[in-house]
């Protein structure tokens, strides 16, 4: 069972993933169809391009605060090694943009496996097992 602040914290986490992951395909969607990063930013609700990669700065930042607080060893690895490709020179955009988008899949990929191998570890109580010795028995006979 996990408490209620790992559960919110796991929600928020996959949520800023998805947006680092979304704007990286858009970005390079863009790119790829020769349009320019400020119309898209526009549509994202941003002002210019520079606003893009500040944008997955603060949806990283966010990520990294979430992820702090339920992740092991390996999953703050990939998470720090996506913070170093964020941070990087973004000169060339295409690259950039298909780094991160390369390094959220890989990080996505490796939270998922996370998750399925802790879930072995959950056992939900049937509804007999939470009742009180005393109902057990009385239930049976009706």
């Amino acid at each position: 069972m996990i408490t209620k602040t790992t559960a919110y914290k796991i929600y928020w986490a996959g949520r800023y993933l998805e947006r680092i992951e979304d704007i990286a395909r858009a970005s390079l969607c863009a790119l790829h169809s020769n349009t320019s990063l400020d119309s898209l930013a526009k549509e994202y609700g941003l002002n210019s391009k520079e606003e893009i990669v500040i944008y997955i700065k603060k949806s990283f930042e966010f990520l990294r605060e979430d992820i702090r607080g339920f992740a092991d060893e390996s999953i703050m690895i990939q998470l720090n090694n996506l913070g170093f490709i964020i941070d990087s020179n973004y000169t060339d955009m295409e690259s950039y943009f298909s780094s991160i988008l390369t390094s959220v899949m890989a990080l996505g990929s490796s939270l998922d496996n996370y998750f399925v191998e802790r879930k072995t570890e959950v056992r939900i109580s049937s509804q007999e097992e939470n009742e009180p010795e005393e109902m057990r028995g009385k239930r049976n006979l009706t």
